[in-house]
């Protein structure tokens, strides 16, 4: 899909003109003061609602069979860069652009043995089965490009919180998207094609967030106390915002020599959050190397509900929610150094 690449790079390139300079999530250990970039990869979880287009009982009365029950892992890569901007009354502010792509698939397979029914979600024919076998094939793009801007507090931050210290306030806007498509193929007992369904889904979110950051340590608990003597820190941080949604909808439906085009979209507003930790090592006076996890929850994503006979086909929602882990790296540019010569962590 494509497309999905294209859209992503767009927004980026976008915000990125909005924005004057940027960086990566939460990497720095106190106030910027040289531009830095992140790149790195690893892992995206997303769960999304269920597909139910198959049925059993009988033409005239039938319930929904779950075709595709998805929560998938795959790959995801992403990058970010940052810069110092200036000062907001007694805080240091820093920008960030930064962006990433995941790409997810998943199959399923029902079988229904006496009481079968397929349904035209174009309201044409409900047709009873006696052996159906359905193969679902879903694949997912999920990007997201976001800019992002810092109010840093000027306390130091070389100092180990007894247990969380906040370091900065967080104002961003962001886009994001869900880009599904999915193939169901129908077979009978000899294997024959009793009908064919595609579709694409694709879902952009336009928004802003706010959120904070910052460090903690659990060293009175011991665990933490020896992860500090390795050298390792622990960082978290926490967004919400709002967002506009807007959904496109394109399915195909053949039976035989029914063939059936069906196309909608629909707007809704989501409350997505997102809640990241990192742990990171410090290599050299100009690079680090880290471990995000992000945790998101997404109020609302589409969920179609298939019409049959006189009920219509239209677009539903539900809610979502996924983990995105990535090993990072990051460097420093310019004169000054990602971290500063005397760094002895207290």
């Amino acid at each position: 899909m494509h497309r999905s690449a294209y859209r992503l790079a767009a927004a980026i390139v976008g915000v990125a003109g909005f924005a004057h300079g940027a960086m990566a999530e939460d990497f720095v250990p106190g106030p910027v003061t040289a531009t830095t970039i992140s790149v790195g990869g690893g892992f995206q979880f997303l769960s999304l609602p269920d597909i139910k287009f198959t049925g059993v009982g009988h033409p005239g009365s039938f319930t929904r069979q779950t075709n595709s029950d998805f929560g998938e892992y795959g790959g995801v890569g992403g990058g970010a860069i940052e810069t110092r901007l200036g000062h907001f009354g007694n805080s240091l502010v820093t920008g960030q652009v930064r962006g990433f792509f995941s790409n997810i698939e998943g199959d399923g397979n029902r079988h229904c043995s006496g009481g079968c029914v397929v349904a035209d979600p174009d309201g044409g024919s409900v047709d009873g089965f006696g052996f159906l076998k359905t193969k679902t094939h879903r694949e997912v793009d999920y990007w997201g490009g976001a800019v992002e801007t810092k109010f840093w507090s000027m306390d130091s931050v070389e100092v180990r919180p007894n247990l969380y210290r906040n370091d900065y306030l967080i104002l961003g806007g962001e886009v994001r998207g869900i880009d599904q498509d999915s193939r169901l193929h129908g077979r009978d007992a000899s294997g024959g094609t009793i009908f064919t369904y595609s579709e694409t889904l694709d879902t952009t979110y336009y928004g802003g967030y706010v959120g904070i950051g910052g460090e903690y340590s659990l060293g009175f608990l011991g665990v933490a106390g020896i992860t500090d003597r390795f050298g390792l820190r622990s960082f978290i941080s926490a967004r919400a915002g709002v967002y506009g949604v807007e959904t496109d909808y394109k399915g195909g439906f053949a039976q035989g020599p029914t063939n059936s085009a069906l196309s909608g979209s629909d707007d809704d507003v989501a409350f997505i959050g997102t809640l990241s930790f990192e742990t990171r090592k410090q290599l050299g006076q100009r690079s680090s190397i880290g471990l995000y996890t992000d945790y998101e929850y997404i109020s609302s994503v589409p969920e179609m509900r298939y019409g049959a006979g006189a009920t219509p086909t239209r677009i539903g929602n539900d809610d979502a929610w996924g983990s995105r882990t990535v090993l990072r790296l990051n460097i420093g540019l310019g004169p000054t150094g990602l971290y500063p010569e005397d760094s002895d962590y207290k």
